[in-house]
């Protein structure tokens, strides 16, 4: 059994290693008001999503889920609940990076982003569901 929620402070040093481990060239830089979800089971962090939120727009810095729990809808779990809390917010448009080749593109473009390609690097948008 899976469960999402916020990251708790003493989270930071799995999800720092977590990002380490699935994204090594990761320049990703954690920001004082950055929010973090994790996915965890039986209390032990498995995944993580990394966004921030200013003003209208979210930017999704990170997601990723441990090799060995990938299949199981965490990734697609982590993002809904990330959108959710970004449309409570009164985000309107939420913006993602993705390497062009990366199998999680399908995941975002599932959930309503649509595609503007730089090179290698997919930039994904959102526009809030009306």
């Amino acid at each position: 059994m899976f469960t999402i929620r916020k990251a708790k402070k003493s989270d930071r040093a799995a999800v720092q290693d977590m990002v380490s481990l699935l994204f090594p060239n990761s320049r990703n830089r954690f920001l004082p008001h950055d929010s973090f979800l994790v996915a965890e089971r039986e209390g032990i962090p498995v995944g993580f999503c990394h966004y921030r939120i200013r003003g209208k727009n979210c930017y999704i810095a990170g997601l990723g889920v441990l090799h060995q729990y990938r299949e199981q809808g965490l990734g697609t779990q982590l993002m809904a609940e990330a959108l959710y809390r970004a449309e409570r917010k009164g985000v309107d448009t939420t913006i993602l990076k993705v390497r062009a080749l990366n199998s999680a593109a399908k995941l975002y473009l599932s959930f309503g982003f649509f595609e503007k390609r730089w090179g290698e690097t997919m930039v994904l948008v959102r526009k809030r569901m009306s």
